[in-house]
Order: structure tokens, then C-alpha cells, then sequence
């Protein structure tokens, strides 16, 4: 196993090795935080023996083989990057840190056996050169929702690429779906289980140091290590009593928007909750809703559109919709 620092980057070089020196210490726990993507982030204490069971789980699930090259590209502030040093250590691979961003296999030339990256590291690789991404092994995609459009680009590419189901509660992720297979299917690791209550996940990985969590993952369960990922019941929109799921909204329109955008509700006084999207562009009224009938039901089409020049972000890189709808009086507003 070998660290090989392929950035210059002194901030993403003290992070690795005082993450490294945290692993090594005496401590039989890990400080992380949470992501925030769906409120207010929370730091939590991580076992490192589940940790190293969670590593081994993935190198097992994706039969990686010790002396490989991983790619390191994500912030070590996130228990994403945390993982892939962890990974490293556990699966002997020889880990390849370069400087997280939206291009992160720029200037690579190795070999890279197993990477992990966000969609839009993804769809940044994509739109750099084909050929960069091309030369990974497997490719494991996390952290946020792939849009229709970036699965249409990455399914054509001769590389395994999965993505992956799992919060920081779960130490990193807990399932995976293989992309060429387009249905939104999800398969546990190893020893990894799970049931139904009030039609929303429930993880079992007492290994993980997980007995029973309660997810807000709307699903549909194929025995007991299997699942159909629907959406997450704690986004779903009641406008009028008709139920919304703005990840299936995103999905069904992501080809229309050339932009950064997410669906998500308002308060209003007559239907309880009306469905709005933010975009994030300076360009604004750009669509009407003619844009929008073809891919939505009646029910489903947006009544206002806001504008932002940017969006808020987490920590980790994700869009933050709390913080950015707070930002709306500074959006430019269109009613459809």
C-alpha cells in the first residue's frame, strides 16, 4: 500500500496525513459529520472497527484486489473521503490523492482500479475528456441523485459503475445498483438487510453497529437484501392532497434544464404546499410550462420557477435546499 500525493494542494496534503495519524492514534473512535443535506449537519463518533468492516464489505461487494490504484478525490471532511483512506489501508490498495474538484482526473495518468466521485465530478470529467474517465476500472457514484441525462452519458461507457445508497449513519454506503442495468434496483453488501415499515426502509447492519434504522426512503423491497428506490418520503410535496416526489419531478425533467436545479415545495394558502423548482442561472423566464406538460402530469408542473446565480452548498459539495430557499427574496421569481 502506498499514498501517492498527486496535487499540491497543502490543505488536501494536511488533511490525508492528520487524517492517517487520527486512524493510527489510540482512540477507538472517529469524529465525522453528518452532511447536512438534509438539515442542520451534526457531528457523530464512528467505531473504527465498523469502519473496517464497512471497508471490507465494499472491497468483497466489488472484488477489489490488494497492490490496486484507488483514486482519492473526494474532501476528507466527508465520510465519503474518510472511507477511501480507510479503504486503502484495509484493502492494501495504493491510494492516489489528487485535489477535490470538478475535474479530478485531470492530469492523471495512471491506471485507476476503483474510484469514487459526486455526479457532478462525473458529469465535470465527462465534459473535460471521455477518454480520463474511460480509464477507470470502477467507478463508484455517491452523494447525490444521477440525473436521466448524466445516465445516459455514463450507461455508454465501458467501465462497471455503481451507485451507492447509505448515509454517514451507515458508515458510507450500505447498497449499490449497477448503472448498465437501468432499473433503479439496489443490492446490500454483504450481511447487509433489510424490511419495510409504513412502506419506508429500514437498514439492518448490526456489524455496522446499525440494529434498526428508520430511513424516510420510499421503497419497494425484493426479499430481504434488495430494493427499488422510489424517493425519500420526507421530501414528498402535499399540494392539495396530491403527493409530489421531487426526485421523480428532477428525473422526468433533468433533460429540459441545462442547468444546476431541484425541485422542492412552499407554503401556500390554499393547497398547503405548492410545488416550486430553483434553478441555479442568471438567465431568467426561460421556460413556460409547455416545457414542462410533456414529462409532467397537471398535478406535478411547478408554479413558480425561481432564479438564483448560485446555489448554497454543504461542506461536502451538495446542493443545500434549506439554505438556498431561505435566499429566495433575492431570486428572480416566475409564476407559471
Amino acid at each position: 500500500m502506498r499514498f501517492i500525493f498527486k496535487t499540491k494542494d497543502q490543505k488536501t496534503i494536511d488533511g490525508v496525513n492528520e487524517f492517517i495519524d487520527e486512524w493510527n492514534n489510540d482512540s477507538l473512535t472517529i469524529s465525522t459529520q453528518t452532511s447536512g443535506s438534509t438539515g442542520k449537519p451534526k457531528n457523530i463518533s464512528i467505531l473504527k472497527e465498523h469502519m473496517i468492516v464497512s471497508a471490507k464489505m465494499t472491497g468483497s461487494f466489488l472484488a477489489l484486489s490488494s497492490n490496486q490504484n484507488a483514486l482519492m478525490c473526494l474532501p476528507i471532511s466527508s465520510i465519503g473521503g474518510k472511507m477511501m483512506v480507510i479503504r486503502a489501508i484495509v484493502l492494501d490498495l495504493n491510494l492516489i490523492v489528487v485535489h477535490p474538484s470538478k475535474k479530478p482526473l485531470e492530469y492523471l495518468i495512471e491506471k485507476i482500479h476503483f474510484a469514487a466521485m459526486t455526479p457532478m465530478q462525473v458529469e465535470g470529467s465527462l465534459n473535460s475528456s471521455r477518454t480520463e474517465i474511460e480509464n477507470i476500472k470502477t467507478l463508484i457514484i455517491g452523494g447525490g441523485v444521477i440525473s436521466a441525462e448524466l445516465e445516459k452519458k455514463i450507461i455508454e461507457l465501458p467501465i462497471s459503475i455503481f451507485q451507492t445508497f447509505g448515509m454517514t449513519e451507515t458508515i458510507s454506503h450500505v447498497a449499490m445498483r449497477n448503472v448498465s442495468e437501468r432499473e433503479m434496483m439496489y443490492e446490500a453488501l454483504p450481511n447487509i438487510h433489510f424490511s419495510i415499515q409504513d412502506a419506508l426502509l429500514v437498514i439492518h447492519a448490526p456489524q455496522l453497529g446499525v440494529e434498526r434504522l428508520q430511513t424516510n426512503d420510499i421503497v419497494k423491497l425484493i426479499g430481504d437484501s434488495k430494493f427499488i428506490w422510489f424517493g425519500r418520503n420526507d421530501h414528498a410535496i402535499n399540494s392539495g392532497g396530491i403527493k409530489i416526489h421531487p426526485e421523480e419531478i428532477e428525473e422526468k425533467i433533468s433533460s429540459v434544464i441545462p442547468f444546476k436545479f431541484f425541485s422542492t415545495s412552499l407554503k401556500d394558502n390554499e393547497l398547503g404546499e405548492k410545488h416550486v423548482l430553483f434553478i441555479e442561472s442568471k438567465e431568467i423566464n426561460r421556460f413556460n410550462k409547455n416545457d414542462f406538460s410533456k414529462f409532467l402530469s397537471r398535478y406535478e408542473l411547478p408554479k413558480e420557477i425561481y432564479y438564483i446565480g448560485e446555489f448554497t452548498y454543504t461542506h461536502s459539495g451538495k446542493i443545500d435546499p434549506i439554505e438556498t430557499k431561505k435566499r429566495r427574496s433575492d431570486a428572480q421569481k416566475q409564476v407559471l
